[in-house]
């Protein structure tokens, strides 16, 4: 049986990193899951994330330096609640980190202030849990 991958990221900036993960997941025999195919759906946009993170096996989490859409309830962005629905569920977890050396970013793909303060505690979390990789840019992802 195929196992569902959902790739979660911010969208804007990494775009062409998920379009470089997911060509390469499709040299797989996998189901692949992300925004880029969810389509219209009656369900708020926060509810359709967590319910893909569920239907998946695997979850890839490619953070670099935006912390993205918050939610205003939980005050934490979509991508860190995607990434706890997954933990809790116990998926198989792959985290990719921005290289902080050496990451090609725009700059105007960069959090500063508050955004960004969440941001590195969200990695700390991330890099306590798990053994990341980094990237440099898409090519290298």
């Amino acid at each position: 049986m195929k196992k569902t991958v959902f790739i979660s990221s911010t969208f804007e900036d990494l775009k062409e990193h998920r379009k470089k993960v997911c060509d390469k997941l499709t040299t797989y025999e996998v189901n692949i899951r992300g925004m880029e195919r969810f389509g219209a759906r009656k369900e708020a946009p926060l509810q359709t994330c967590l319910a893909e993170v569920e239907q998946s096996d695997v979850f890839i989490g490619i953070i670099s330096y935006r912390l993205g859409t918050v939610d205003i309830s939980s005050a934490k962005s979509f991508v860190q609640l995607e990434y706890e629905k997954a933990y809790e569920l116990d998926k198989e977890i792959l985290i990719y980190l921005i290289d902080d050396k050496n990451g090609k970013v725009i700059p105007t793909f960069i959090d500063f202030g508050e955004s960004h303060d969440k941001l590195e505690s969200f990695k700390s979390i991330l890099k306590e849990r798990h053994t990341t990789d980094t990237f440099i840019d898409d090519i290298d992802l």
